[in-house]
């Protein structure tokens, strides 16, 4: 199994649950460690701390997944969708039609790939908003994830399901 890893799940694991300094042995780990898998889109979202930054460079400087012909056409899908759904307005998925936004690539790369995406984005499971409702808010990864058939899993999830061990 793959995982593809969102940037939201790096920053607050690196800046709140598993700082380099104390839990060096987890970023050593996830370094070692082949099927966890990183987007170019992903790969330039990360530009700070320095610590974070030179970590990603590492691993992922020559083993990003750049967008193919098949993760475009997938891509399109999910904009496609977000767009037409009328579950968000246009203030909702403006934010997923800049050019570098990374979540709807996460969604497509993982549905090409049959990849799990490690994202915090929805954590607690956030809900579709109803048909017709128009939310303001912007569309959550595992709710866009979940309609395409894409898991989703935080960075605990993944921790325990590579068992990692201190």
């Amino acid at each position: 199994m793959e995982y593809l890893i969102d940037s939201n799940s790096l920053f607050d694991a690196h800046n709140k649950w598993y700082r380099p300094k104390v839990f060096k042995s987890v970023w050593e780990f996830m370094a070692q460690n082949d099927c966890i898998k990183m987007s170019t889109l992903v790969y330039n979202e990360i530009q700070y701390p320095d610590s974070l930054v030179n970590w990603t460079q590492k691993k992922f400087k020559n083993e990003q997944i750049t967008p193919n012909t098949e993760i475009i056409d997938v891509y399109n899908d999910v904009m496609e969708w977000v767009t037409n759904s009328t579950r968000w307005d246009d203030a909702g998925f403006s934010q997923w039609q800049l050019p570098d936004k990374a979540d709807p690539w996460l969604v497509a790369t993982a549905k090409v790939n049959h990849q799990i995406i490690v994202t915090f984005d929805g954590n607690g499971r956030a809900a579709l908003p109803d048909l017709n409702s128009y939310s303001k808010r912007e569309p959550k990864i595992n709710s866009v994830a979940e309609h395409f058939n894409v898991k989703t899993i935080t960075m605990y999830e993944l921790l325990d399901q590579l068992q990692l061990s201190l």
